[in-house]
């Protein structure tokens, strides 16, 4: 099972809504996760257990460094981007994970 990390800026907006749409696309392919969400503040208290990080381009300087797989996204809430970049980054990094 993976870990997946949605971060934002400040952990309760964007970051959430994209934790609702990011636990849809891992339904919808199969792909067995946990899904958190966070402010890119709190994002070291998570890395340790995360295999992927979905974040916004302009976030990616604030994160600490990581082992985690990095998936920048122009537009957080848009669905078919992030189900695009997110399955593209599990079939390549963790295709076992995959049903």
């Amino acid at each position: 099972m993976l870990n997946i990390l949605c971060v934002c800026h400040n952990g309760m907006g964007t970051s959430m809504l994209l934790k609702i749409n990011v636990s849809n696309i891992c339904q919808e392919n199969g792909i067995s996760a946990t899904v958190e969400a966070c402010a890119h503040g709190e994002a070291l208290g998570f890395l340790m257990n995360t295999d992927i990080v979905l974040t916004s381009p302009e976030i990616l300087d604030f994160l600490p460094p990581t082992d985690a797989k990095i998936v920048a996204t122009t537009n957080m809430l848009n669905k078919a981007e992030v189900s695009e970049l997110l399955v593209k980054c599990v079939k390549e990094n963790f295709p076992d994970e995959i049903a």
